[in-house]
């Protein structure tokens, strides 16, 4: 009898071991293709209605939307991080291109729509895009074609909720 107790024990702890390690519904991001890759994104973002006091100052609906760029898993200084244009009706970001800091670190101060405009998109949910672009092609034109097209090298979505 204690034998049965013993092994039943045994089979359970077997089923919950193989059950949970089977059970990963996280899906992993996609591996970087070169030596570059972003890293703690501040994704999502959780978008509150931006308060006015009584002398019509807004009062919150700044937030800082941050990335780190590594290369080779290790900070990359003084690079350009652009954030992609995208509706105003979504708000805006003061500088659409920042440079990263000695830690990697790349720092959107993004902005949120006010009074009216907020109403019209809360319960919305919109994806924004940050891209790190090869600085060797950015700018370049040539005699026959024009500008070149830049080179997308990473790119890194932000959620922005509004609630």
């Amino acid at each position: 009898m204690r034998k049965n107790i013993i092994l039943s024990f045994v089979l359970l702890l077997v089923i919950v071991l193989f059950t949970a390690c089977g059970t990963d519904q996280k899906e992993n991001p996609p591996a970087p293709d070169g030596p570059y890759s972003f890293f703690d994104a501040s994704t999502p973002l959780k978008i509150t209605k931006p308060s006015v006091d009584g002398n019509g100052t807004i009062i919150g609906g700044d937030y800082n939307i941050t990335v780190r760029l590594l290369e080779f898993d290790l900070a990359k200084q003084g690079e350009s991080i652009q954030m992609k244009p995208f509706s105003t009706t979504y708000g805006f970001v003061t500088d659409t291109v920042v440079v990263t800091d000695k830690n990697g670190e790349a720092k959107f101060i993004y902005n949120a729509p006010t009074g009216s405009d907020y109403n019209d998109i809360i319960g919305q949910d919109i994806t924004v895009q940050a891209v790190y672009l090869d600085s060797l092609v950015i700018g370049t034109t040539t005699a026959t074609t024009g500008p070149t097209k830049p080179n997308i090298l990473l790119t890194q979505d932000f959620v922005l909720q509004f609630r």
